[in-house]
């Protein structure tokens, strides 16, 4: 029970996302007072104060974790995966307790801009995300890989939801004293105070393979077994000694950091196997359909916060809960989707539909007046959060595990300055448009989600070529 204990990064993730749903739910509701307060008799300009906000704060939020990303994934790969993971809940603990005391000693809203800066530079989420999506690489085989990300997703789907459920209620009915949302900002930083804890005294990094060790078992060293048949088996254990003679010249050679960590870690495993090696193109358009899709997600998602507090759904606070909380309730049916559908079809065909899913989501949210068809398109949207873990498992089984944190941290830090634009884009077409036509963010959310679709139809294309490694990617 202490061995899987060690390695079940899950529970990090959901004290983590618990903790993140009580502090949102928090600031909105605060940011919302706030603007009352400085824009009274004027929902305009309200409404306008919030957007405000919101698009400095997640504009920093965003841009602030690049700068050390990449460093803690590199750290995290040369000697603990823990690094990028502690760091940044440690960044978390210590300025996100900033809202709570914001409240208690009624401190300016911009006091939260400062917060969200100096929470980025201790990596954010976008470290701690690569750095629990690499730690579940490391500690799961190939056969295991894509059940055991979306397994991660949806239980920080599920505790989202809770912790959505739960903060607007505890938002309006527990209070010290004066100060609304002290309670739910303090058991926000008790939270991450315990998922800090965890992986500081339970989570056991796995070990790292030094390049002698690599040498000796390389087919092996990076966890990806070719997975054909048994008549295989004996050709690749005779290749096994030139395959690492092979592989520590090549060790020798310098690449650029970029160009050549795709290039590198593309062809790798399949030059291991015997097979043609993966096109740098594939991985390309990999990235390029997880980057149209983050933006589109992004951009719709982000702007719903402030949708749902104006006419005509005008929400409060336990209905902001429950919004949030059907938003998490994605990653359960996400979850039960792939482990149906992956019987009967490929990742790149899961992919698909889950940006099919979200497009159509959006395209009903577009045409939302009332709180029943809010949650219909939410329905709609059931199987929206599949295609990004699933494109990190793609690439995962094509890298070796010492390339996990770099690779994957790339693709992290593409996602943010996506996640920063469309941030940013979208929100300022909201604000621009609220008065005659506030959808027209989910509109375009629609059409952009569709657009991801093609990089991934070429994907399938590609990897279905008979010259290509006849890898199966379920």
């Amino acid at each position: 029970m202490c061995g899987r204990l060690s390695s079940f990064v899950e529970i990090a993730v959901a004290l983590h996302q618990v903790a993140g749903a009580f502090f949102d739910t928090t600031l909105l509701m605060v940011a919302q007072e706030r603007c009352n307060a400085t824009a009274a008799g004027s929902q305009v300009k309200r409404q306008a104060c919030v957007s405000q906000f919101y698009l400095y704060n997640n504009l920093l939020l965003g841009i602030a974790p690049l700068v050390f990303t990449f460093t803690l994934a590199r750290l995290g790969d040369q000697k603990s995966r823990k690094i990028t993971i502690c760091v940044p809940l440690l960044g978390y603990l210590l300025f996100r307790s900033l809202l709570l005391w914001m409240i208690l000693f009624q401190l300016p809203l911009e006091a939260m801009l400062a917060t969200a800066l100096l929470n980025g530079f201790s990596g954010g989420f976008t470290s701690f995300w690569t750095g629990v999506m690499a730690f579940a690489s490391d500690t799961s085989s190939v056969e295991e890989r894509s059940a055991r990300l979306i397994r991660i997703e949806l239980i920080y789907g599920l505790a989202g939801m809770i912790g959505s459920v739960a903060s607007g209620h505890i938002f309006v009915h527990f209070t010290l004293s004066r100060y609304q949302g002290a309670v739910l900002a303090a058991s926000s930083c008790c939270l991450y105070a315990l998922s800090l804890l965890y992986c500081t005294l339970v989570l056991k990094a796995p070990h790292k393979q030094t390049a002698s060790e690599q040498a000796r078992t390389p087919l092996e060293s990076d966890g990806l077994l070719v997975q054909g048949g048994q008549d295989h088996v004996a050709e690749a254990a005779a290749a096994a000694g030139v395959e690492a003679e092979q592989q520590n010249s090549a060790e020798d050679g310098s690449q650029s950091e970029t160009v050549g960590l795709l290039e590198g870690t593309a062809s790798a495993p399949d030059e291991r196997s015997g097979c043609t090696p993966l096109s740098n193109i594939t991985v390309a358009l990999l990235f390029a359909g997880g980057i149209l899709y983050d933006l589109s997600v992004v951009g719709g998602v982000d702007v719903i916060p402030m949708f749902v507090l104006k006419a005509p759904l005008k929400w409060n606070a336990v209905w902001v809960g429950y919004g949030n909380a059907a938003g998490y309730a994605t990653f359960l049916t996400s979850f039960l989707g792939v482990k149906v559908l992956s019987r009967y079809f490929k990742d790149t065909s899961l992919i698909v539909l889950g940006m099919v899913s979200f497009s159509s989501g959006m395209l009903i949210m577009a045409y939302v007046k009332w709180t029943p068809l809010f949650f219909i398109a939410r329905v709609v949207m059931m199987f929206a959060l599949i295609p990004l873990p699933m494109i990190r498992s793609v690439i995962s089984k094509q890298i070796s595990d010492t390339s996990y944190g770099k690779v994957l941290g790339l693709l992290q830090i593409f996602l943010t300055l996506t996640g920063v634009i469309a941030s940013t884009i979208f929100l300022k077409i909201y604000m621009l448009t609220e008065d005659w036509y506030p959808s027209l963010c989910f509109s375009m959310s629609s059409v952009i989600s569709c657009l991801g679709i093609i990089p991934i139809i070429i994907v399938e294309r590609r990897l279905s070529e008979p010259s290509r490694c006849s890898r199966r990617w379920t």
